[in-house]
């Protein structure tokens, strides 16, 4: 066994995950294209993503469940590239990273009722990433390094009120919030690699769920909070994992020789939608979640 292969063992003993079945995954894609983000809207009636319209430039797109039919979110996006788009539950709000190149990523808050837009600028040399909007629509999370590692801020829909709520190690990336807006999961590096950590919305409170050498990203909270769904390379692949919302019950959904990421939640909150590659190509595909063993009350 050479060390590599003797450092993934190692990794595994930490903390072992129960492989689930979970059914056939639905393909919901087949053009194969490279994708990522997607998000239901319109409780599941459609799904929100990004692929890379050419190899310059990355297009945000709405496809119809139904019919799967995809068309452009925005008929003005240009030369802009548009990625991790995040809904307000009322529909009213979308807000995404806008970029035209290397180190110009800003936050974009477009208000889809009275057709205007906020955008959100930070000193420093970055970009924003991951926004994420409370259940009650008064409220945005994002990730940003403005001086030293990256720290989640918060931020109104209206684009004021601007301010940091973590002050932690490591770079932080990927919030999530729990059903009730009290709660937030996300990732931070603090112990040289991506741990998953939840924390109340302020700040306050942080416990870690994961303990893992090798990278947890991606996490999202199920609708009815009790699980979170997150990407782990722990098993030597980028495979999709899902626990409770105290960490026991950790699950492995996927078992695919490529790589499975992106995972978010349907509404109904038995399904993940995932970007799947297979033979070298990327679609997405609908999954079920077995329900827990230890489902919390």
């Amino acid at each position: 066994m050479n060390c590599y292969k003797c450092f993934l063992a190692a990794a595994t003993l930490l903390v072992t995950a129960t492989s689930v079945t979970a059914g056939e995954p639905i393909r919901l894609t087949t053009d194969g294209t490279n994708k990522r983000d997607p998000v239901f809207t319109d409780g599941g009636k459609n799904l929100i993503y990004c692929y890379d319209e050419t190899t310059a430039l990355i297009r945000m797109v709405r496809m119809s469940i139904d019919d799967r039919k995809v068309v452009p979110v925005f008929d003005d996006a240009g030369d802009k590239h548009h990625l991790e788009p995040a809904f307000s539950p009322n529909g009213r709000y979308v807000c995404y990273t806008q970029c035209t190149g290397n180190l110009t990523a800003r936050l974009v808050i477009r208000d889809l009722q009275e057709n205007k837009a906020a955008y959100i600028n930070h000193s420093g040399r970055g970009g924003t990433r991951s926004p994420a909007f409370s259940p009650d629509n008064k409220l945005i999370i994002y990730a940003f390094a403005e001086t030293g590692p990256q720290q989640l801020w918060s931020i109104t829909p209206d684009g004021k009120n601007k301010k940091q709520i973590t002050q932690t190690q490591g770079i932080s990336n990927w919030p999530s919030f729990s059903p009730d807006g009290k709660q937030i999961v996300f990732s931070n590096t603090r112990e040289n690699n991506y741990e998953v950590y939840v924390m109340n919305v302020d700040g306050s409170n942080e416990r870690r769920l994961t303990n893992n050498r090798l990278m947890d990203i991606r996490p999202v909270m199920s609708p009815d909070g009790k699980q979170v769904a997150f990407v782990s390379t722990r098993d030597g692949n980028h495979e999709v994992y899902v626990m409770n919302i105290d960490g026991t019950d950790l699950r492995r959904l996927t078992n695919n020789e490529e790589r499975d990421d992106y995972p978010s939640w349907h509404p109904n909150g038995k399904q993940l939608v995932m970007v799947s590659e297979r033979d070298g190509l990327f679609d997405l595909y609908l999954v079920d979640v077995p329900k827990s063993k230890l489902a919390l009350k």
